[in-house]
């Protein structure tokens, strides 16, 4: 298993560093970020909403009544 080792240098990665920069702009960084923070509200209200249905459910369950 003889063969030549090549060196990695920095020139060889600046074409994909060059399209990288070339991909990301402000308005990308601005979008990813609203649709993250919208993500996360809405899952928190999921959350929310899920704790508040069961709560009630088993209420309802132990009481033999619903309440809201």
């Amino acid at each position: 298993m003889e063969g030549t080792a090549t060196v990695i240098t920095t020139a060889d990665f600046t074409s994909v560093l060059t399209n990288l920069q070339n991909q990301i702009s402000v308005s990308t960084v601005v979008e990813v970020l609203a649709i993250t923070a919208t993500a996360c509200v809405g899952l928190a209200f999921m959350w929310w909403g899920v704790r508040k249905v069961t709560g009630a459910l088993m209420s309802a369950f132990r009481k033999g009544k619903i309440s809201l």
